[in-house]
């Protein structure tokens, strides 16, 4: 597919070229491409190919009109193609004769160049120029996004947290101190309870349903016992004394 590289088109009759320039000059003034054929076909080039990429190229044609362009071969093919490529058409009437009546438009009457290309904006939008710098800033963000999403998949998942609290089997009164270990036979993952008798061990993730084999051990308890602790809520476990 042919890029986007022209703004407008401007068709006209070489006849014309006087009263057309300047409005050539003002919309290149207020940021737009503008494909003109004296500046832009290089001598030697086939003029109806480059017609054609150009008008290709061009999100609109600026049709000229005049008695003079209304005899021109070039000027029929470049507003005839416009169509078909269903190129927005805007006609500037130069004199008063009658539009096509295939355009099926209202043309501007105002024959200053500065007030035409004033009225004219509204209907050409944004510069190329702007549409790229916004086209390209959305791509940027569409990539961070993309190397963000990329290097959060990268990056190994957050530690989840058992917890839970430790009572004394008589009492229940909460009891400090008491070791907890996670994986016994490799004495692993030791954390202890606090004054409040709360425990609180970042294990790595993903997060198991159960803990098997999990110790709590105090000096003046009972010899410690493996357990199968639920993960889901917060654990509560009872210890005893040891009897003398």
């Amino acid at each position: 597919m042919l890029r986007t590289r022209y703004d407008v088109f401007l068709s006209y009759s070489r006849s014309d070229t006087e009263r057309v320039q300047p409005l050539l000059h003002e919309l290149k003034r207020l940021g737009y491409r503008v494909f003109f054929d004296m500046h832009s076909i290089k001598p030697g080039e086939d003029w109806k190919k480059r017609l054609n990429r150009s008008i290709r190229a061009s999100r609109t044609l600026v049709l000229c009109w005049s008695e003079h362009a209304r005899g021109s071969e070039y000027i029929l093919y470049e507003y005839s193609r416009a169509e078909a490529l269903r190129r927005l058409v805007l006609p500037w009437l130069l004199d008063g004769t009658p539009l096509p009546a295939m355009l099926g438009v209202q043309g501007i009457k105002e024959q200053d160049p500065g007030k035409v290309a004033s009225m004219l904006r509204p209907r050409l939008g944004a510069t190329l120029t702007h549409r790229w710098m916004l086209q390209a800033a959305v791509a940027a963000v569409i990539m961070l996004m993309l190397a963000f999403a990329a290097w959060r998949h990268m990056q190994p998942p957050p530690p989840w947290q058992f917890q839970g609290r430790v009572y004394d089997h008589d009492t229940e009164m909460p009891v400090a101190g008491v070791e907890v270990v996670v994986n016994p036979d490799n004495n692993e993952k030791i954390g202890k309870t606090n004054d409040k008798g709360e425990f609180a061990i970042k294990l790595p993730a993903p997060r198991p349903d159960t803990l098997p084999d999990v110790v709590f051990r105090k000096d003046g308890y009972t010899p410690e016992e493996k357990l199968n602790v639920m993960t889901e809520d917060q654990f509560k476990v009872y210890i005893a004394k040891r009897k003398y």
